[in-house]
Protein backbone atom coordinates (compact mmCIF):
# COMPACT_ATOMS: atom_id res chain seq x y z
CA UNK A 1 0.00 0.00 0.00
CA UNK A 2 2.94 2.47 0.72
CA UNK A 3 3.79 1.85 -2.96
CA UNK A 4 0.51 3.06 -4.36
CA UNK A 5 0.73 6.02 -2.37
CA UNK A 6 4.22 7.24 -3.40
CA UNK A 7 3.09 6.19 -7.09
CA UNK A 8 -0.14 8.63 -6.65
CA UNK A 9 1.84 11.43 -4.95
CA UNK A 10 4.01 11.30 -7.85
CA UNK A 11 1.27 11.65 -10.41
CA UNK A 12 -0.56 14.38 -8.53
CA UNK A 13 3.05 16.23 -8.29
CA UNK A 14 3.11 15.84 -12.04
CA UNK A 15 0.20 16.99 -12.92
CA UNK A 16 0.55 20.30 -10.75
CA UNK A 17 3.65 20.83 -12.62
CA UNK A 18 4.49 23.09 -15.67
CA UNK A 19 5.59 21.84 -18.85
CA UNK A 20 8.81 23.53 -17.98
CA UNK A 21 9.30 21.80 -14.86
CA UNK A 22 8.04 18.41 -16.00
CA UNK A 23 10.33 18.87 -19.15
CA UNK A 24 13.62 19.54 -16.47
CA UNK A 25 12.44 16.08 -13.77
CA UNK A 26 11.95 13.93 -16.79
CA UNK A 27 15.29 14.47 -19.18
CA UNK A 28 17.57 16.43 -16.44
CA UNK A 29 20.69 18.25 -17.54
CA UNK A 30 19.75 17.62 -21.12
CA UNK A 31 16.28 18.88 -21.09
CA UNK A 32 15.56 21.65 -23.22
CA UNK A 33 14.49 24.13 -20.66
CA UNK A 34 17.07 23.16 -18.39
CA UNK A 35 18.88 26.88 -18.26
CA UNK A 36 15.65 28.10 -17.92
CA UNK A 37 14.74 25.81 -14.32
CA UNK A 38 18.25 27.42 -12.47
CA UNK A 39 16.45 28.82 -9.23
CA UNK A 40 19.03 31.20 -7.84
CA UNK A 41 19.29 32.05 -3.72
CA UNK A 42 18.94 35.33 -3.16
CA UNK A 43 22.31 36.82 -1.90
CA UNK A 44 24.18 34.82 -4.71
CA UNK A 45 25.04 37.01 -7.45
CA UNK A 46 27.76 37.10 -9.49
CA UNK A 47 29.83 40.17 -10.44
CA UNK A 48 30.87 40.66 -14.02
CA UNK A 49 34.57 41.89 -14.86
CA UNK A 50 34.36 45.01 -16.46
CA UNK A 51 37.42 44.92 -18.86
CA UNK A 52 38.57 48.15 -20.48
CA UNK A 53 40.87 49.26 -23.36
CA UNK A 54 41.14 50.43 -27.40
CA UNK A 55 38.28 49.07 -29.16
CA UNK A 56 36.23 47.38 -26.48
CA UNK A 57 33.05 49.21 -25.59
CA UNK A 58 31.67 48.68 -22.39
CA UNK A 59 28.63 50.97 -22.28
CA UNK A 60 27.60 54.24 -20.95
CA UNK A 61 27.72 57.23 -22.24
CA UNK A 62 29.22 57.69 -26.07
CA UNK A 63 32.77 57.87 -26.73
CA UNK A 64 34.29 60.09 -29.63
CA UNK A 65 37.22 57.41 -31.09
CA UNK A 66 38.55 60.11 -33.55
CA UNK A 67 37.36 63.35 -35.43
CA UNK A 68 37.91 63.81 -38.79
CA UNK A 69 37.54 66.92 -41.18
CA UNK A 70 36.70 65.88 -44.95
CA UNK A 71 36.09 68.41 -47.62
CA UNK A 72 32.72 67.38 -48.98
CA UNK A 73 31.83 68.47 -52.58
CA UNK A 74 28.53 69.66 -53.14
CA UNK A 75 26.03 66.97 -55.56
CA UNK A 76 25.98 68.96 -58.96
CA UNK A 77 23.18 67.81 -61.47
CA UNK A 78 24.47 67.05 -65.14
CA UNK A 79 23.53 69.78 -67.44
CA UNK A 80 21.62 68.18 -70.67
CA UNK A 81 21.54 70.05 -74.16
CA UNK A 82 17.56 70.05 -73.87
CA UNK A 83 17.10 72.49 -77.44
CA UNK A 84 18.20 70.62 -80.42
CA UNK A 85 17.47 71.48 -84.14
CA UNK A 86 17.41 68.09 -85.32
CA UNK A 87 16.66 67.29 -89.46
CA UNK A 88 16.66 64.16 -91.81
CA UNK A 89 19.17 65.16 -95.10
CA UNK A 90 19.10 61.97 -97.54
CA UNK A 91 22.48 60.17 -96.00
CA UNK A 92 22.92 61.93 -92.84
CA UNK A 93 20.63 62.79 -90.12
CA UNK A 94 21.24 66.32 -88.37
CA UNK A 95 21.38 67.56 -84.96
CA UNK A 96 22.25 71.00 -84.76
CA UNK A 97 23.28 72.79 -81.11
CA UNK A 98 22.92 76.51 -80.65
CA UNK A 99 25.37 76.93 -77.76
CA UNK A 100 24.96 80.67 -76.96
CA UNK A 101 21.96 78.79 -74.93
CA UNK A 102 24.15 77.32 -72.61
CA UNK A 103 27.75 78.83 -72.56
CA UNK A 104 27.96 82.55 -71.81
CA UNK A 105 31.62 82.91 -73.70
CA UNK A 106 31.17 80.19 -76.65
CA UNK A 107 34.68 81.72 -77.92
CA UNK A 108 36.30 79.13 -75.15
CA UNK A 109 34.25 76.29 -76.60
CA UNK A 110 36.73 74.44 -79.13
CA UNK A 111 36.35 71.36 -80.80
CA UNK A 112 38.96 69.89 -78.12
CA UNK A 113 36.32 70.61 -75.55
CA UNK A 114 34.10 68.00 -77.39
CA UNK A 115 33.91 63.87 -76.67
CA UNK A 116 31.84 62.28 -78.73
CA UNK A 117 31.02 58.60 -78.52
CA UNK A 118 29.10 57.00 -81.28
CA UNK A 119 27.42 53.77 -81.46
CA UNK A 120 25.23 52.19 -84.07
CA UNK A 121 21.91 52.34 -82.18
CA UNK A 122 22.85 55.13 -80.00
CA UNK A 123 25.53 58.71 -78.69
CA UNK A 124 26.93 60.42 -75.96
CA UNK A 125 28.17 63.53 -76.54
CA UNK A 126 29.77 65.61 -73.89
CA UNK A 127 30.90 69.24 -74.17
CA UNK A 128 33.40 70.04 -71.21
CA UNK A 129 33.67 73.74 -70.48
CA UNK A 130 36.67 75.26 -69.62
CA UNK A 131 36.33 76.40 -66.16
CA UNK A 132 32.38 75.02 -65.95
CA UNK A 133 30.44 72.02 -65.97
CA UNK A 134 29.86 69.69 -68.90
CA UNK A 135 27.41 69.58 -70.93
CA UNK A 136 25.85 66.21 -72.17
CA UNK A 137 23.81 65.02 -75.08
CA UNK A 138 22.71 61.49 -74.57
CA UNK A 139 20.79 59.33 -76.90
CA UNK A 140 20.14 55.94 -76.13
CA UNK A 141 18.11 54.71 -78.61
CA UNK A 142 18.02 56.31 -82.57
CA UNK A 143 14.67 55.86 -84.50
CA UNK A 144 17.40 54.31 -86.96
CA UNK A 145 20.88 52.85 -87.37
CA UNK A 146 23.85 54.85 -88.12
CA UNK A 147 27.48 54.01 -89.06
CA UNK A 148 29.47 55.29 -86.46
CA UNK A 149 32.80 55.26 -87.55
CA UNK A 150 31.29 58.22 -90.52
CA UNK A 151 29.14 59.96 -88.04
CA UNK A 152 31.19 63.46 -86.89
CA UNK A 153 31.04 66.26 -84.52
CA UNK A 154 32.19 70.01 -85.81
CA UNK A 155 31.86 73.40 -84.43
CA UNK A 156 30.86 76.01 -87.06
CA UNK A 157 29.23 79.42 -86.33
CA UNK A 158 28.31 79.09 -82.04
CA UNK A 159 26.44 75.84 -82.67
CA UNK A 160 27.75 72.36 -82.14
CA UNK A 161 26.90 70.30 -85.97
CA UNK A 162 26.60 66.46 -85.28
CA UNK A 163 26.17 64.80 -88.56
CA UNK A 164 24.91 61.32 -87.87
CA UNK A 165 25.71 58.56 -90.74
CA UNK A 166 21.98 56.59 -91.93
CA UNK A 167 22.64 52.98 -92.12
CA UNK A 168 21.18 53.05 -95.38
CA UNK A 169 20.29 56.33 -96.83
CA UNK A 170 16.80 55.34 -97.82
CA UNK A 171 15.67 55.52 -94.64
CA UNK A 172 13.62 58.60 -93.25
CA UNK A 173 14.24 59.54 -89.95
CA UNK A 174 10.83 61.53 -88.14
CA UNK A 175 12.89 62.07 -85.44
CA UNK A 176 16.18 61.49 -83.35
CA UNK A 177 14.90 59.41 -80.78
CA UNK A 178 12.79 56.10 -80.83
Amino acid sequence: MDKETNVTKEVKDVKDMTALEHNIKTKGENAYYYAHGRKYEQGETVEGKIIEGPGIITGGAPKLLEKKLSEVKPITTSKKFEKYTFYDDEEWAQVRIDLKIYFKDVSKITIDCVEANFEEKGMTIKVNEPDGEPHFLVVKKFFKTIIPTESKVKIAKEKLCISLKKSKASDEWEKLNA
